[in-house]
């Protein structure tokens, strides 16, 4: 595929300058109007333009926000007297005024967004009005913990820690990642091509005002006809890059703390998890690796705390465990004086206006900051972390990247001002890591856990985390919609630190708490317990099997969960998901407190103490419920579901496939391939659906840029008394089983509802799983399709 640079002079490492000039591109339509303003619109792709309204005396800016790529044109262009009309594949018609040069974004007659082409400019704010449809609700922003829907709502898109948060908290609407998107579950997306400190008024109009000091610029993305969220979240994903595959060790459980101090605290830690039967892929040591808090900066293990790291990073690798380093932005003026002095004096470290290094007053003292928008910084970063990662080190954790502590008189080595730089900062960071992994371990996924930064961050392999949530009921209830509006966003892998992160001394533990918390983080994107005291789940013993139950069932769900990370690698899906993403149904478009993993799963966690039942809302369909599967809900509805505290409200969609590994794992290296238990939902008197499996050897970088990965395609057919089954593999990977032993299990079936079992042809007796429910075990040639005819006694319910 060819492409054309969006600009072609590159000036710092997070902005593209041009001067505001007409395009030679085929996709490019303009008009310059009588106060001397060119607004020139540029298709992207099938689904997405970017509008520049200029004078011929401004430079113009394009950010990392995307990677900057345009796409051939296969679009139509017609140009009357009063006005130029570009329509894109997708249906997308955008009609710019020749003489205004208002624009209006029309798709099947509606008009969706319109721009009257007007910038004001009041001081150091630039602001753009759009007018909007009456019928959007909004939705991203980055991550943001006050509500799901954003409608009327003025977001501060300036990064900012909020230690010790709590629902109901106004600060909770200004966050770590803050991006200035929003996308609309009427199918579209609107991105501000900026990082800029700003304000987003979602209100009609909508407004944008941004500090930037260039004519601020922005793309519209559409989904495509009859289009809905899910459709605006994989166009916006296109455009702004989508996150590469996950180790698959990292869909396990982690282990973290703040902090484990020692060697002997850590080993004992992963020690104790397995002696009490947790699986367990890896483990987080915070920033006591380098010695105490004011040692922040040095990058170096203490080995007096740490004395046989080395050995320790092997050991636990042979057990499966992966060691996450912290780093932070800061160099600490009393434990890490030296490499301080060397930054300062070769110019690494942020600076003020006269160019003399600018100290910081952090929460451990006074320190200086790594100036990422230097190379030269960058660099030196960059070797560092390769001296860690080349003695063992499996990931890395950004820390404080908001930054936390950015005064405003820093001006940084690209001429950015603090409030210019301070969004895009944690992507640069963020970049180092990812371009070190790129060059020097080219064959090695990357996780690093990242908690600032805006637009794109997803493209450099971060796993952000909503930072120091209170162990409290109160921290616990934002958490859905947290990840909900950054899964939008681009952020799929937006997680928590499970049970709390910031303890009460007067109550350190909440069993109760913790036991819901984990319920909620074993179907999150990242699992992985984090806090100042009991983090661990060994600690909660009068719940340990429960606890230990909840672990071994994220491991169950792998087959399912990698799935979900193929779709956010190959379509930019969210792993957590919306009621309301696949429809239009404005009863669902505010549900903050339970939502979709992938799109066959209803979770429902338990948020308020004490509580053993809920309300449950039911998009259309018949769920199953999967707790109790002999039961079935018709929706649109609600129900009351009863769950006691070892009961995670659950219900699956009729039809569905759910792939389960059937076996228990200590980690995931022991993952078998050629053994799956297929959890599947028939109901109704008839039904046919179809689920796709990802599979590939769970190693490799370039599965899918390599096409070396396989599809296991299922379909399910109910037709009155009989039900298909069929499956068939498409694709090939090195390693991968060419025969696999399936294990088909119907929840809430009964086997003597079955008269016969045909199998590719062969009769087969049905069994019992878990001496309860029908299932029957099929060896599965990846060369032949397979087909089962299930011939029932009376029909499903």
């Amino acid at each position: 595929m060819r492409f054309i640079n969006l600009v072609a002079v590159v000036v710092t490492a997070t902005a593209l300058l041009a001067s505001c000039q007409d395009s030679q591109n085929p996709g490019t339509i303009s008009t310059t109007t009588p106060n001397g303003r060119t607004v020139t619109i540029t298709a992207v792709n099938d689904h997405s333009v970017k509008v520049t309204n200029c004078t011929a005396a401004d430079t113009t800016v394009t950010t990392q926000a995307t990677p900057g790529i345009i796409q051939p044109f296969n679009g139509k262009i017609q140009k009357t007297t009063s006005a130029t009309t570009m329509t894109l594949p997708s249906g997308l018609e955008i009609r710019l005024d020749n003489t205004t040069g208002a624009v209006s974004f029309v798709a099947n007659g509606t008009e969706l967004l319109a721009d009257n082409a007007i910038r004001t400019s009041n001081g150091n704010l630039s602001t753009i009005a759009l007018a909007t449809d009456s019928c959007s609700s909004f939705y991203g922003a980055g991550e943001r913990g006050h509500a799901l829907k954003l409608n009327g709502d003025t977001l501060t898109v300036y990064n900012k820690q909020n230690y010790g948060y709590s629902a109901g908290e106004k600060r909770i609407s200004q966050m770590n990642i803050s991006m200035p998107l929003v996308l609309s579950d009427q199918g579209y997306a609107l991105l501000f091509d900026d990082h800029a400190a700003a304000t987003l008024t979602l209100t009609n109009p909508l407004t944008y005002a941004s500090e930037c000091p260039s004519p601020l610029s922005y793309f519209f993305i559409y989904g495509g006809n009859e289009s809905h969220l899910a459709d605006a979240a994989i166009q916006l994903a296109e455009l702004t890059g989508r996150q590469e595959l996950p180790p698959f060790w990292a869909l396990g459980y982690i282990t973290s703390k703040y902090g484990y101090k020692t060697e002997n605290e850590a080993r004992g830690v992963i020690d104790t998890l397995k002696m009490y039967g947790y699986p367990v892929d890896g483990i987080v040591l915070d920033l006591y690796w380098y010695g105490t808090e004011t040692d922040m900066g040095r990058l170096e293990w203490n080995q007096t705390q740490w004395p046989t790291y080395r050995q320790m990073l092997s050991d636990l690798k042979e057990k499966g465990i992966n060691t996450v380093l912290i780093s932070q932005p800061y160099i600490n003026k009393k434990g890490a004086v030296d490499n301080y002095n060397l930054l300062a004096e070769k110019g690494m470290l942020a600076k003020d206006s006269t160019g003399r290094t600018h100290d910081v007053t952090t929460w451990v003292g006074d320190a200086g900051m790594f100036d990422v928008s230097n190379p030269d910084t960058r660099q030196w970063l960059a070797n560092r972390y390769k001296q860690l990662t080349d003695e063992g080190v499996g990931g890395w954790w950004g820390d404080l990247g908001e930054p936390e502590v950015h005064p405003e008189t820093i001006v940084h080595h690209n001429g950015m001002t603090a409030r210019q730089y301070h969004n895009v900062y944690g992507n640069v960071w963020s970049k180092i890591i990812y371009d070190l992994y790129k060059k020097s371990y080219p064959d090695t996924r990357l996780m690093t856990l990242m908690r600032g930064g805006t637009t794109g961050l997803q493209r450099y392999s971060v796993f952000p985390w909503s930072t120091d949530v209170s162990r409290s009921w109160g921290g616990l209830r934002p958490q859905i919609r947290i990840m909900l509006n950054s899964g939008l966003s681009g952020l799929g892998y937006m997680s928590h630190d499970v049970g709390g992160f910031a303890v009460n001394p007067e109550l350190p533990t909440d069993p109760e708490l913790y036991v819901r918390w984990m319920q909620l983080g074993v179907f999150s994107p990242i699992l992985r317990t984090h806090a100042q005291q009991f983090a661990e789940p060994y600690h909660y013993p009068e719940y340990g099997p429960l606890l230990r139950e909840l672990i071994k069932t994220r491991y169950r769900w792998l087959p399912y969960n990698y799935t979900l990370a193929y779709e956010n690698a190959s379509k930019g899906l969210p792993l957590v998901r919306p009621l309301n993403f696949r429809n239009h149904d404005e009863t669902l478009s505010d549900i903050d407190d339970q939502y979709l993993w992938g799109d066959d799963v209803l979770v429902a966690p338990m948020l308020e103490k004490n509580a053993k039942s809920r309300t449950v809302i039911l998009p259309d369909g018949i769920w199953v419920d999967y707790n109790n599967p002999e039961i079935s809900y018709q929706g649109p509805g609600k129900i009351n579901y009863k769950a006691p505290l070892n009961v995670l409200p659950m219900l699956v969609r009729a039809g569905a496939f759910i792939p389960q590994t059937g076996y228990d794992l200590e980690n995931t290296s022991g993952y078998d391939a050629s053994h799956y238990t297929i959890l599947y939902y028939p109901r109704g008197r008839e039904l046919i659906t179809t689920y796709t499996m990802f599979e590939d050897d769970r190693t490799s970088t370039r599965s899918l840029q390599e096409n070396k990965y396989a599809l296991l395609q299922f379909h399910g057919i109910v037709n009155g008394r009989q039900i298909k089954i069929g499956m068939k593999t498409t694709g090939n990977y090195p390693g991968m089983p060419r025969q696999k032993n399936i294990t088909i299990v119907f929840p809430g079936i009964m086997p003597d509802i079955v008269s016969s079992i045909e199998v590719d042809g062969v009769n087969i007796t049905p069994t019992a799983y878990e001496h309860k429910w029908l299932s029957f075990t099929a060896a599965v040639s990846a060369d032949k399709p397979f087909e089962a005819i299930l011939e029932l006694k009376s029909g499903l319910k």
